[in-house]
């Protein structure tokens, strides 16, 4: 039990238009997959971060992407606010002041939501952010029609 953390990338594949793409698609299905039509199309999904228990970053997702409801469901990330976040952790990563760290990423109580104190576990959780979201950014920015392809989402789970 506890705070689990998703943020995932999601992009459609259409059979008509990317055939080559569908094609890799229908390959990574498991033969228990009922049969697919010749033009069918899928959805594909992949987790491209997770925490458990980083309540701070769980906060920052709630009043930034969220608009401040804690519901555990699938809210859209835009490229800016994932930017803004990983600004946010490097910054704090570099002065390592817990009065700025309250500051600006407090932590968050909750139901199994982890420690509130700014410890080693704090600055765990902002490196493993930036450690994640980072190439991930690098990587959608890498070619314009990447960041038009895959929606990102933020999901915690409690």
């Amino acid at each position: 039990m506890g705070l689990d953390m998703y943020l995932e990338a999601e992009k459609y594949v259409s059979g008509y238009r990317h055939k080559q793409e569908r094609d890799q698609v229908l390959d990574a299905l498991d033969a228990g997959y009922p049969p697919l039509a010749e033009n069918s199309c899928a959805t594909v999904t992949v987790d491209v971060a997770y925490w458990r228990k980083a309540n701070a970053i769980h906060r920052w997702f709630v009043e930034n992407v969220q608009g401040g409801v804690d519901d555990c469901r699938k809210h859209h990330a835009t490229l800016d606010q994932l930017r803004d976040l990983v600004g946010l952790c490097e910054t704090l990563l570099g002065k390592r002041d817990a009065e700025m760290a309250e500051e600006y990423l407090p932590t968050d109580s909750g139901f199994f939501f982890g420690g509130t104190d700014y410890d080693d576990s704090y600055w765990d959780d902002l490196l493993s952010t930036v450690d994640q979201v980072k190439p991930l950014l690098i990587w959608l920015d890498d070619e314009p029609h990447r960041s038009a392809e895959w929606d990102i989402s933020y999901r915690g789970s409690w």
